[in-house]
């Protein structure tokens, strides 16, 4: 007689129950394995796709070279980080500023319509950022034909400039060399300020101004004096050796946070100053005569006044005086509405090309523009005038700029953008301006 708490032998039918729901264990542990497996390897491919596989596509070509979308990436990158230094900039500067204080009025509405521009910069970066790297392309291939170089000595260099300056080191002054001035400003035009301004572009500069914030202070002239005896200036304390690299620790962790690499932005550097030398190039080249015209005008706000004035030229009256009676440009009171002589990219847009499609003697219809409408007159007319000095400093620094703008439409450049090409961190700001 078997004993009371024995265990008792597993029948043949539970066996066959436990082995089944052993194996039912066994099959769901596989399968649950197998689309563990397969939800990694979809990830992994999803990754790899959209991250990693995608900077070797190619995002367009300029006169049959490549450009990679890790490039383009790069280069968005760092535009979007260096519009957001700037609007951050102007914010930090907006609190220096009392609002209610009239005497700040037109420096707060200076740095707003600042701001404003920016953040529709921010909107075009996406975009803008293929054509920054299209420009740059065709910059490299300008330079290669022509010989141009710049060393990675050359680049660590300029970035050592640009840190110092901005710690308020004094660059180095090299020897003058013939190529731009400075771009003058253009005083003949109207002075008021348009009411809309062009969408300023982010250029590929040193990246200095990552690490600093800006700080904008008004001053106030001081009462005249008579003037001291002049000092010499203290000589500056050179820069440590580990100062330096601490700063440019500095940089490179602001590098890090934009998402791209050192070597990205050196290669940014690199083809900053392949333009810098392009441009130089450029400008020596610069024709010093050009087709101009002596030209006068009478700016007022409204159709109708533009509209009266037409109705009392015809009548015979005095087209000078017309322009010191009616004209809100200020200058008018004094040059009678004669803005001089004039080439071609000396005026905005719509004016420049009413202007240059008048015969001589002729009076315009009303033209608008962002100053207001005006009644133009072409006073004489010369087909190979040699330009002043300010007009030719002018072109000689935009040299490359209008290089550029003819070698676009001349280049062979295919586009194959993408939303896809962008990158997530460049799409969050943007989303934010956007909702802004």
């Amino acid at each position: 007689m078997p004993k009371k708490n024995q265990p008792q032998s597993e029948t043949r039918k539970q066996s066959r129950v436990r082995e089944r729901e052993q194996q039912q264990q066994r099959v769901l542990l596989i399968a649950l394995g197998i689309v563990g497996a397969l939800i990694v390897i979809v990830l992994g491919l999803g990754y790899w796709r959209t991250v990693l596989a995608i900077q070797d596509e190619t995002i367009a070509t300029v006169n049959g070279a490549p450009l990679k979308v890790r490039d383009y990436q790069a280069r968005v990158r760092y535009d979007t980080q260096v519009i957001l230094s700037r609007i951050n900039s102007i914010n930090n500067a907006f609190q220096q500023f009392d609002p209610n204080d009239p005497s700040m009025q037109s420096i707060v509405q200076y740095y707003q319509q600042q701001l404003s521009q920016l953040q529709t910069a921010l909107l075009q970066v996406s975009s803008k950022g293929l054509e920054n790297a299209i420009d740059d392309e065709l910059v490299r291939q300008e330079a290669s034909k022509r010989g141009i170089t710049v060393t990675m000595a050359e680049v660590d260099n300029e970035i050592e400039f640009s840190i110092k300056e901005n710690l308020g080191y004094d660059r180095p002054t090299l020897t003058p060399t013939a190529g731009p001035s400075p771009t003058p400003t253009n005083t003949r035009m109207p002075t008021l300020t348009p009411t809309n301004t062009a969408t300023p572009s982010v250029s590929p500069t040193a990246m200095a101004t990552l690490t600093a914030t800006a700080t904008l202070t008004a001053t106030l002239a001081a009462t005249p004096t008579e003037s001291p005896t002049e000092t010499p200036q203290p000589t500056q304390t050179p820069l440590s050796a580990e100062a330096y690299h601490t700063e440019l620790n500095k940089l490179k962790d602001n590098i890090s946070q934009g998402q791209y690499s050192f070597d990205d932005y050196r290669k940014i550097v690199q083809t900053n100053l392949l333009r810098e030398k392009l441009n130089d190039a450029l400008a020596k080249e610069v024709k010093t005569t050009a087709e101009q015209i002596h030209i006068a005008h009478i700016l007022v706000k409204t159709f109708d006044e533009a509209q009266k004035i037409l109705e009392r030229l015809k009548a015979g009256e005095d087209f000078e005086k017309l322009a010191v009676e009616l004209s809100i440009d200020p200058s008018a009171k004094t040059n009678k509405g004669d803005l001089g002589w004039a080439a071609r990219g000396q005026f905005i847009q719509e004016f420049e090309d009413a202007a240059f499609s008048l015969p001589v003697l002729q009076v315009s219809a009303p033209v608008t523009s962002t100053f207001g409408l005006h009644v133009i007159k072409v006073l004489e007319r010369d087909a190979n005038r040699a330009l002043d000095e300010a007009a030719l400093a002018q072109k000689r620094a935009t040299a490359l700029d209008d290089w550029l703008k003819l070698v676009r439409v001349t280049s062979t450049i295919q586009r194959f953008f993408s939303a896809d090409y962008v990158p997530s961190e460049v799409k969050k700001p943007i989303s934010s301006a956007t909702n802004q």
